[in-house]
């Protein structure tokens, strides 16, 4: 019997065995699971809670019951007696593929199923965000992969063992080191379904795809290379392993396809693109760095041309050219820094070639070059380079890079253009300026002033970046609108955010937005006293906020319903993003921290300050309610909880429970007993002497930990002694 009539036997056979239907229905609803059993993401976006999870969920569970499924068809003729006849009558390597082939099908056709059945939940639970690719996408390489991947895996190993509780163990031992913590680090590590820490709900997630695909194509290469061979292994003729092994060998390409699958696989998991080659000791290192300034070197200005390859793959072409002051009448030696992944074309000086080398010596996703700079005074460097920008290893896990895709770009210093300033000085008159092309629907923001210089006939707009003092640029370019919020005291902070949250944030938050930029700045005093500070939402795989060179990031989940919805911050979503706003001076500008009370932390003091701020706003009586005796209520229950009365019992509970109980704890202790503290003290010391009290901490720090505030210098600032106000 030809192939393609035995896979079609094969295919009806399955379609007539209820076991079939039972498996695949339970693979469709595994998603589920994902919705708060089984949480493989580490994001709180609303595409990493409603999308990515799901489908990862559905994945690993499908990836078991395919595993089963393909075990039960291969194992049925020695379960019905007929082995022996059915070799005789096909040629058992045709129908281990066939009947492959069918799973493989059935998994398929359970995939589209998923992509029917959740499509309009999913699209209203995401709602502005919800993406038509990104959950095509989701289906294909984070569902699909289980099912197809495990049902290979398990193939492989049934034709070398041929017993399906050896087959299934091996397939769930394999999957559970796969999702164990040590591989969760790296992105090729995971042969079932891909690693996802989480999905961007406005910028796209184009290192997910990129990494995910990479990772199928390197297990498809190695899993399917070891099913080969395994093929060849197929029991025949009344031999064992290694004797159907020798035999099928010998008339067989199978071996040579297999070894081109496996060197294909292993070649690709050896020259991944995707993470740069830093130590496992990079802090020793760092300790260790050589000091390359060099006092004869002066940057005058820096002019960079930066070209977009290609959006789909992510990569880039830049021309920078650096006007350099030579004091020294000597050749000079210059490093300069360049980001992982770029490769440099050519180097020269004046006009021309030098020779350079690359030191390879990767460290936090950027590497060193070193050329020698001719005797002249002036000397005008120019650096052609190019390429893919790597992420740093130990950010593998959070797969958190610059990147360039077609619904944003992220180009910060280094993965921008190479910099100099480790080796030049750099005075506050260099000027640098940046050209570059982008999609018309992305707007440039970050560090210098953006001006439209024109848009060209295929769409694309042309921008030039401009500033002063430095040697590098900090890029972002997305679906940005930038509004001014106005800070109180005759400046303004740019609040720079995604278009798809604009009917969100103009229905009253950004008003109250600006109201807490006014509260805090005449609070406890400008954030920063930095010129030209912006506020910019960033992607999701940021995880959290940042603050670098009078730019502030806010993670795009800031934004999502979840958060909005969180209790803990305030009853409101336009409350909540008044919260984030707050943290900008609390967390991003002056940081609360005791190494002996684990619970403080910014988030008290970003609560109470959200209550004044309504006191303002909404009234006193309003901001009482829905604040201080929400607070109150928080603790009281917390007391009163069994586990907080009876500590010694926590430990008897499963990890994954007690986690949870100690979460909730810290919680509780975090948002609502910092808060209703500070409350207690304002109380006892008055609100205006506290404010006073906090602008004071906020402008010149602790003492204790300096720059951090702990609590005894909270409580030593009050004049209060530890015990005297209580988070309970």
């Amino acid at each position: 019997m030809k192939g393609p009539s035995l896979y079609l036997v094969e295919l009806k056979r399955l379609a007539r065995n209820p076991l079939t239907y039972l498996l695949a229905g339970l693979s469709a609803l595994a998603p589920m699971a994902g919705y708060g059993v089984l949480i493989l993401t580490i994001g709180d976006s609303m595409s990493a809670l409603y999308l990515a999870n799901p489908m990862l969920a559905g994945g690993v569970l499908g990836a078991i019951l395919f595993s089963l499924m393909v075990l039960l068809s291969l194992d049925q003729a020695r379960r019905s007696g007929i082995r022996d006849v059915s070799d005789a009558i096909v040629n058992p390597m045709r129908m281990a593929a066939a009947r492959l082939a069918a799973v493989w099908t059935v998994a398929g056709l359970t995939a589209a199923a998923v992509f029917l059945s959740y499509l309009p939940y999913t699209m209203w639970k995401l709602d502005i965000v919800f993406s038509l690719s990104d959950y095509t996408l989701s289906v294909c390489l984070l569902f699909l992969s289980g099912p197809a991947m495990g049902s290979l895996a398990a193939s492989a190993l049934w034709q070398l063992v041929r017993r399906l509780d050896v087959s299934l163990l091996g397939v769930l031992a394999a999957l559970a080191v796969s999702l164990g913590g040590d591989c969760r680090r790296f992105f090729l590590t995971q042969w079932c379904v891909p690693l996802v820490p989480t999905l961007s709900d406005a910028f796209g997630s184009a290192i997910v795809w990129r990494t995910a695909l990479y990772s199928r194509a390197v297990w498809l290469g190695l899993i399917g290379g070891a099913w080969l061979l395994s093929l060849l292994c197929v029991r025949q003729y009344g031999r064992g392993a290694i004797g159907s092994f020798l035999r099928h060998a010998r008339r067989s390409a199978l071996p040579i396809l297999a070894a081109v699958l496996l060197c294909g696989g292993g070649l690709l998991w050896r020259w991944q693109p995707f993470s740069d080659h830093s130590p496992a000791n990079w802090m020793e290192w760092m300790d260790q760095e050589e000091d390359r300034f060099n006092e004869a070197l002066a940057l005058e200005k820096t002019a960079l041309q930066v070209g977009i390859e290609s959006y789909l793959l992510g990569t880039m072409s830049g021309d920078a050219a650096f006007t350099i002051h030579n004091s020294s009448g000597q050749p000079q030696e210059l490093y300069f820094e360049l980001k992982c992944g770029y490769q440099v074309y050519s180097v020269s000086a004046n006009g021309k070639a030098i020779p350079f080398e690359d030191l390879h010596n990767d460290m936090i996703a950027s590497r060193e070059l070193r050329c020698t700079l001719p005797a002249e005074e002036e000397i005008e460097l120019q650096i052609r380079y190019g390429g893919m920008p790597k992420m740093w290893n130990e950010m593998e896990s959070q797969l958190n890079a610059d990147t360039i895709s077609s619904q944003s770009v992220t180009m910060t210093s280094k993965a921008l253009a190479p910099t100099v300033a480790n080796c030049v000085a750099v005075p506050d008159e260099a000027e640098i300026s940046l050209r570059i092309a982008l999609k018309g629907d992305l707007v440039p923001v970050g560090t210098g002033t953006a001006t439209l210089l024109g848009t060209s006939d295929d769409g694309t707009n042309s921008w030039l970046v401009e500033d002063t003092g430095t040697d590098r640029l900090f890029l972002y370019a997305g679906d940005f609108i930038t509004t001014e919020l106005a800070a109180g005291d005759g400046t303004s902070i740019d609040f720079c955010y995604s278009r798809k949250y604009r009917e969100r944030l103009e229905n009253g938050a950004l008003d109250l937005m600006e109201k807490a930029i006014q509260y805090c700045t005449a609070t406890y005093g400008p954030r920063s006293g930095d010129d030209g500070f912006q506020i910019i939402q960033t992607t999701a795989f940021n995880f959290g906020g940042f603050a670098v060179s009078g730019i502030s990031g806010m993670g795009e989940s800031y934004f999502s319903d979840e958060n909005l919805a969180d209790p803990d911050k305030g009853p409101g979503s336009a409350e909540i993003l008044a919260h984030e706003i707050i943290h900008q001076w609390w967390g991003l500008g002056a940081t609360l921290t005791d190494l002996e009370d684990p619970y403080w932390s910014d988030e008290g003091i970003t609560v109470y300050t959200t209550y004044r701020l309504m006191c303002q706003v909404m009234g006193r009586e309003y901001a009482h309610r829905y604040y201080v005796e929400k607070w109150e209520n928080t603790m009281a229950q917390l007391s009163e909880s069994f586990y907080q009365r009876h500590p010694e019992y926590l430990s008897r509970l499963p990890e994954r429970y007690r986690n949870d109980v100690s979460a909730n704890a810290a919680g509780a202790n975090w948002y609502d007993g910092n808060a209703l503290m500070i409350y207690r003290a304002a109380e006892q010391v008055g609100e205006t002497a506290l404010d006073a009290i906090w602008a004071t901490l906020y402008q010149e720090g602790g003492t204790e930990m300096p720059p951090y505030i702990t609590l005894g210098d909270f409580l030593g600032a009050c004049g209060l002694e530890e015990g005297d106000v209580q988070r309970g």
